[in-house]
């Protein structure tokens, strides 16, 4: 009797099943009754996290800076547009040895260029010499630190002077690099705002570069020497002693210290890279001219030749304690 009930029993709950799973009739208004009910978005999510959209990294920015094979650290220096050259009333008006005219402004456009941070130094050229790569440089009497500016190891970090445009030149090219052009030192000196000093329309302060001042000796003192400073140095300064007086760029000495080497020959402006002043570089050693173009300003000279657009011109065999070298690098 028990087993039959429980029969009957099972059979009532099957036949609830299958009426719950039979579609209602069509139009009949009716919904089927189902045991089980709808499953909600809380109850299908799985307890394992969602995955989170993928951040892409942002692009690298191009290198701005980079080691050269000598060790000196190079400045990338952007391509564009800047003035070229002076309508102050200090610009230099005519042309003659030494100082060469600068007084003309005009636009230049020059191409994207790497240029040494930092005046090449006495350790880094003598490494070229002991190399066979270089001439080794002139030693001389350099007031006040005499013939110890050129074999002490205090003086490894201080720029190398007493080197002919073809000393410079062959350095750079030994290091892969080159000389600058005139458009390329000014840009690099002088960025986009037409500035006057590598620092800025500021006149000149103590803390900017390296002049002849109170303690410049006085046999090699320029006419252009003042003794109202004191920068802290009576001759070369070790390259970057002046921070403040750095290029838009960061570009270090780029007013006084030494004069450095361009690749350029000594035409009058405006300034012209196709007029042949570029084409004259792979000359044989030797030859006085032409004459080549020198920039920054000495040691052992005045305020007057800071002024970035300043051009100083000399033969190409001729050295001096206050010519040294800078290097670029094409993009």
């Amino acid at each position: 009797m028990k087993k039959r009930i429980f029969i009957v029993y099972l059979i009532n709950i099957l036949l609830v099943v299958l009426t719950s799973c039979m579609p209602a009739p069509s139009g009949s208004g009716l919904e089927a009754e189902s045991t089980f009910s709808t499953p909600t978005i809380a109850e299908i999510v799985t307890e394992e996290p969602m995955p989170t959209a993928t951040v892409e990294p942002e692009p690298t920015p191009e290198e701005s800076t980079r080691i050269g094979t000598d060790g000196m650290e190079l400045v990338l220096i952007p391509g564009g547009e800047f003035i070229m050259g002076w309508r102050g009333v200090d610009a230099t008006i005519k042309n003659g040895p030494g100082p060469t005219a600068d007084f003309m402004e005009f636009p230049m456009v020059v191409d994207e260029f790497w240029i040494d941070k930092y005046e090449v130094t006495n350790r880094q050229y003598k490494i070229c010499v002991d190399a066979g790569g270089c001439r080794p440089f002139h030693q001389n009497n350099i007031t006040p630190y005499g013939l110890d500016y050129f074999t002490d190891p205090t003086y490894d970090n201080y720029p190398v002077i007493n080197v002919s445009w073809y000393m410079a030149r062959d350095y750079c090219k030994w290091v892969g690099r080159r000389l600058l052009t005139e458009a390329e030192w000014e840009r690099a000196a002088r960025g986009d705002d037409g500035r006057k000093y590598p620092w800025g329309d500021e006149p000149y302060a103590e803390n900017l570069a390296n002049i002849c001042d109170k303690d410049c000796p006085s046999s090699v003192r320029g006419e252009h020497g003042n003794p109202n400073f004191d920068d802290g140095f009576a001759g070369p300064a070790p390259v970057g002693s002046y921070p403040d007086g750095a290029s838009p760029y960061g570009v270090m000495d780029m007013a006084g210290n030494v004069w450095e080497w361009t690749a350029s020959v000594a035409d009058p402006y405006p300034y012209d890279a196709e007029d042949g002043r570029e084409s004259q570089y792979n000359i044989e050693d030797g030859s006085k001219w032409p004459e080549r173009i020198l920039r920054g300003g000495p040691w052992n000279g005045g305020y007057a030749y800071l002024r970035s657009s300043y051009r100083y011109r000399a033969v190409a065999i001729y050295w001096n304690m206050n010519m040294g070298i800078r290097c670029a690098q094409s993009k």
